[in-house]
C-alpha cells in the first residue's frame, strides 16, 4: 500500500510539474529600461551582482560568476581607448572597459538566467542594439530605447543602463553596434533562482525512473 501511494504520489507531481510548464505564460514584455548612477560606474542596483569587469585587457573573457561565459566577436577591452573615430572614454572610470566597434558584438551566457541585467554605458548612440534571449523571449532595443531617448553621442554621458525583464528568464545577452563604437563597463544582474525548463524535464525524468523502479519492485512482490 505504502509502495502504490508513493507512486502515485510521485506521478501527480510530475503531472503537475509538465502542467504547469504548458500552461504558465511567458513574458513577451519589452524589457523596462530605467537609468541610475549616472557618472558612477560602480554602484549596481539592488540585488544585482558584478558579472563582469574587463579590468585585465589580457583575459577579455573574464567573468566573476559561475554559470556565466562571455564570447567577443570583434569587441576588444582596453584598445584605444578615447581616440576619434574609434572608441569614447567612460566618465570616472579609470579601468578598462569593453569596446564595440562597428558590425563587431558580445555575447554574455547565463545557464541559470537573468531576472535583470545592467551596464555601465558611454556616449549614447542610436547604433547600438541590445538582444535578449530567453525560453519564448527574444527582444531587441534600438539606440535610443535604452538611453531615455538621448542619442547625442555625448563621452560624458556616462549612466547605469538598467533592463528588467517582467518576470521572464534571459539566458543571452548580445550587445552589438552597426559603427565606431559601443563603449560598457561593469555588467550587473540578478541570477534566477527558479530551475530552468531544461532543470524541469530532468526532474520530472528523474519522477519517471523513480516510478519505474516503483514498479519493477512491485512486480517482484506480486511474484513472490
Amino acid at each position: 500500500m505504502q509502495v502504490a501511494n508513493l507512486f502515485r504520489a510521485l506521478t501527480a507531481t510530475a503531472f503537475l510539474v509538465t502542467a504547469a510548464l504548458v500552461a504558465a505564460p511567458v513574458s513577451a514584455a519589452t524589457p523596462i529600461v530605467t537609468l541610475s548612477a549616472s557618472g558612477d560606474p560602480n554602484t549596481l542596483p539592488g540585488g544585482q551582482s558584478l558579472i563582469a569587469s574587463f579590468n585585465n585587457a589580457a583575459t577579455p573573457t573574464a567573468v566573476l560568476l559561475p554559470n556565466f561565459t562571455l564570447t567577443l566577436d570583434g569587441a576588444t577591452v582596453g584598445f584605444r581607448e578615447g581616440q576619434a573615430g574609434y572608441s569614447g572614454t567612460l566618465p570616472n572610470n579609470s579601468t578598462n572597459y569593453l569596446t564595440i566597434p562597428g558590425s563587431a558584438s558580445a555575447t554574455l551566457f547565463s545557464l541559470k538566467g537573468l531576472t535583470s541585467f545592467s551596464f555601465y554605458m558611454g556616449s549614447p548612440d542610436s547604433y547600438n542594439s541590445v538582444q535578449f534571449i530567453g525560453t519564448g523571449y527574444n527582444q531587441t532595443l534600438n539606440g535610443g530605447q535604452f538611453t531615455g531617448g538621448n542619442t547625442s553621442q555625448s563621452w560624458n554621458w556616462g549612466t547605469r543602463v538598467n533592463f528588467d525583464f517582467g518576470g521572464a528568464v534571459v539566458n543571452q545577452v548580445i550587445l552589438r553596434s552597426s559603427r565606431n563604437s559601443f563603449e560598457v563597463d561593469n555588467f550587473a544582474g540578478s541570477v534566477s533562482a527558479a530551475p530552468e525548463p531544461a532543470t524541469w524535464a530532468m526532474m520530472i525524468t528523474g519522477f519517471g525512473a523513480v516510478g519505474a523502479i516503483i514498479r519493477r519492485r512491485r512486480a517482484a512482490l506480486g511474484f513472490a
